[in-house]
C-alpha cells in the first residue's frame, strides 16, 4: 500500500512540474506574440471533452489557434516534433468550435505552433511555425 502511495505522489509531482513548465511556456509564447503585434483573444479555451486551445490570437485578419509545446531541454527532441498530423487536425476542429462560439466575424482561421526550449542559464529558444497542418 505504501508503494502505491509513493508512486502516486511521484506521479503527482511530475504532473505538477509538467503543468508548471507548460504554463510558463504559454506565458512566454503570449508575450512573444504580443511583442510582434498579435492580440490575445483567449487563453486555455476549452470545448468540453474535445480538448483545449492553448492560445487564440488575432493576427491581422486571422484568428489563430496557437499550440504551445515547452521542453526543459532537447533530450526528447524539438518540442514541435510532438505535434502530429492528428493533433493538428484536432486543433483545426477546436478552432472551428471556438469560431462558432465566439463569432469573430469575417476573420480567416489558421493554426500555428510555438515550440519553446528552456535551458538553465540560457534565454528561451522560441520557434514559431505558421499555418501547420
Amino acid at each position: 500500500m505504501d508503494q502505491t502511495r509513493t508512486k502516486t505522489a511521484s506521479q503527482d509531482g511530475t504532473r505538477s512540474k509538467r503543468l508548471t513548465l507548460g504554463a510558463l511556456g504559454e506565458s512566454l509564447a503570449a508575450e512573444y506574440l504580443e511583442e510582434r503585434g498579435y492580440r490575445i483573444l483567449a487563453r486555455n479555451w476549452r470545448d468540453g471533452r474535445q480538448g483545449e486551445l492553448d492560445l487564440v490570437v488575432r493576427d491581422g485578419d486571422c484568428a489563430v489557434a496557437v499550440e504551445v509545446k515547452t521542453r526543459s531541454g532537447t533530450g526528447y527532441g524539438n518540442p514541435l516534433e510532438a505535434i502530429t498530423a492528428r493533433k493538428a487536425a484536432r486543433l483545426r476542429r477546436l478552432l472551428l468550435a471556438w469560431a462558432r462560439d465566439e463569432r469573430p466575424g469575417s476573420l480567416r482561421l489558421r493554426v500555428d505552433a510555438i515550440g519553446i526550449t528552456l535551458r538553465a542559464g540560457e534565454h528561451p529558444r522560441i520557434d514559431h511555425v505558421t499555418g501547420i497542418g
